[in-house]
Parts: structure tokens; C-alpha cells; sequence
């Protein structure tokens, strides 16, 4: 016999089986979500830029300068964005962890340890075989010995970051932590040109001015003048010594 369909009945059945609708409900969502996540318009690896940032900072100056760049120099990236990731020690370490495994990020900002771990595993690219980067570092007068590690793998040392505490705008975009942090480019990174090209432009915007020739000689003509100054007062306060007259004695005279 059929159960008759009325407001009692109804009532009833909402009353032991709400939570199936509830459930349902729940289950219609997630399954929303899932299809737009899958579904949504993704921008292609090589035309997009991530750089990770393994510290604390405030994005402000880091996002104001990526947008510029973008719009005068890179204006073939879509996706030109800077990332932080929370250097806690247990699941800050976790994130970046994955993040380098599943292939994310293009240029990295990771403290002295963190960066020695990961270089001497070969993750990054051996920046000496890039042109003009050691060159620069020198010009400037930067020390990038420090970025020179030990591939475990092949034997062979490579510079594999830059150091940055003597680099202008780097040090601006983390929090002081004691550390000292390198400028570093995955390898493989899906976008290897654009990578390499906002390497370069951060390496040029952020290196120290090189003191030019005529500066150089401005320099040592004014240095030269002030010892030849110097010479000049000394002789002037320096007293004159004569040599001492010879008397003659009536004896020596004959």
C-alpha cells in the first residue's frame, strides 16, 4: 500500500531524512567547484613569471616594481607575480618544498641554508654560463663567491645565486632576518627566456653604480692635487738650514 503524499507525510520525512539533502547539497558544491577549477582559463607556462620569496616582507614594493617592469619590458608575459612563503620550520619548509617539486616558480629569494641545500641538489641554473653576469657583479664591485656551490650530482662547481645584502631595492622586499638571502632561477622552469630576461633586468636595477672613468680621474686629479698641496705647505713651514761658515784661524790662514 502507498504511503499517501500529504503535508504529515512530508513532514515526516524531512524530520529523518534532512541530512541526505544536506549531504547532496554539499556534494553539488564541491563538485561545482571541481568542474570551474578544471574548466577555468589557465595562462600557459611561458607566458607567465613567478618569483617565490622565502621570508617574511611586506609585497608592496615588490609588486609595484614586477608591475612595472611588466608594462615596459615584458610586456609579452601575462602573469608577472611575486609570492611569499612563510619561512616557518615546519611547514614553511613543507610549501617550498612542493612548490619546487611540482615545477612552480621561475625565480627564487631563499636564505644562505635553504639556498645551499637546494643548489647542491642541481636546482637550479648555473648562472656563470649566463653572459654578462659575472661581468656586471664585478663592475660593481659584488662578491658572488658566495654563490658558488657544489653540484652533488656531476662533481662541478656553479654560481647558483647572487648574493643580495649588498644589492640596492633586494634587501627592501623581505624583513630583516639575520640571513643573508640569493637571487636564484629554477631550472627547467617552462619559461626559460622571459626567466632569464627578468633575471637580468632585477640584476641590473638592483647592482650598485660602477664608478665611471671620469669620476675615476676626477678622483685621482683631486687626490694628486691635495698631495702636492700637502708637499708644498711643508716646504714653505720647513725652515731653511744653511751650511756653517768655516773661520779661519791667523794659523791656518799662513
Amino acid at each position: 500500500m502507498k504511503t499517501p503524499l500529504n503535508k504529515k507525510t512530508l513532514s515526516q520525512h524531512m524530520h529523518y531524512s534532512w541530512w541526505m539533502y544536506a549531504l547532496a547539497l554539499v556534494l553539488c558544491i564541491f563538485l561545482w567547484d571541481i568542474i570551474y577549477t578544471v574548466t577555468a582559463p589557465r595562462t600557459p607556462e611561458n607566458e607567465k613569471l613567478e618569483l617565490y620569496i622565502y621570508a617574511y616582507g611586506d609585497s608592496k614594493n615588490v609588486d609595484a616594481y614586477l608591475a612595472k617592469v611588466q608594462e615596459e619590458e615584458l610586456d609579452d608575459v601575462k602573469e608577472l607575480t611575486a609570492q611569499y612563503i612563510m619561512p616557518d620550520e615546519t611547514s614553511g619548509m613543507v610549501v617550498l618544498a612542493t612548490r619546487l617539486m611540482a615545477g612552480e616558480g621561475d625565480l627564487f629569494l631563499l636564505p644562505r641554508d635553504v639556498f645551499s641545500s637546494y643548489a647542491g641538489q642541481g636546482l637550479f641554473v648555473a648562472l656563470d654560463e649566463w653572459e654578462g653576469v659575472e661581468d656586471a657583479c664585478s663592475a660593481a664591485g659584488i662578491n658572488i663567491e658566495r654563490g658558488w656551490r657544489k653540484n652533488q650530482d656531476t662533481g662541478e662547481r656553479h654560481l647558483y645565486g647572487i648574493p643580495t645584502t649588498l644589492l640596492n631595492m633586494i634587501p627592501s622586499w623581505t624583513y630583516s632576518s639575520g640571513s643573508e638571502m640569493y637571487l636564484c632561477v629554477r631550472l627547467y622552469n617552462g619559461n626559460d627566456d622571459n626567466a632569464e630576461k627578468l633575471f637580468h633586468i632585477i640584476l641590473r636595477d638592483s647592482l650598485p653604480e660602477p664608478a665611471s672613468a671620469d669620476t675615476e680621474e676626477t678622483e685621482a686629479a683631486e687626490t694628486a692635487g691635495s698631495i702636492d698641496s700637502e708637499t708644498e705647505t711643508e716646504a714653505e713651514e720647513t725652515p731653511s738650514v744653511s751650511a756653517p761658515e768655516t773661520v779661519l784661524e791667523p794659523s791656518d790662514a799662513a
